[in-house]
């Protein structure tokens, strides 16, 4: 999670690892439970599933940029060191 320090300065941050990329996922090309079999298959962990309709977002952690069928690489969120 972003986190705020002390004196209120915002600072970038994801809580979940040290890189954790979104992807939108477009079920008229792939479903849910394919993009994130291949997310896996790729070295992927999915850290999270919005749910499985048309548009909703798969979190993924893991170094590389995913290349997942029907999916749209929305932002990747790296933490600060």
């Amino acid at each position: 999670m972003a986190s705020v320090t002390s004196t209120g300065a915002v600072v970038a941050g994801n809580g979940l690892g040290s890189t954790t990329h979104i992807i939108s996922i477009n079920t008229g090309t792939a479903s849910v439970e394919a993009a994130c079999a291949e997310a896996q298959n790729e070295g992927f962990t999915v850290a999270a599933v919005e749910g499985t309709g048309n548009g909703d977002h798969i979190a993924l952690q893991g170094t590389g940029t995913p290349s997942i069928t029907g999916g749209t690489l929305v932002v990747t969120f790296t933490a600060a060191n």
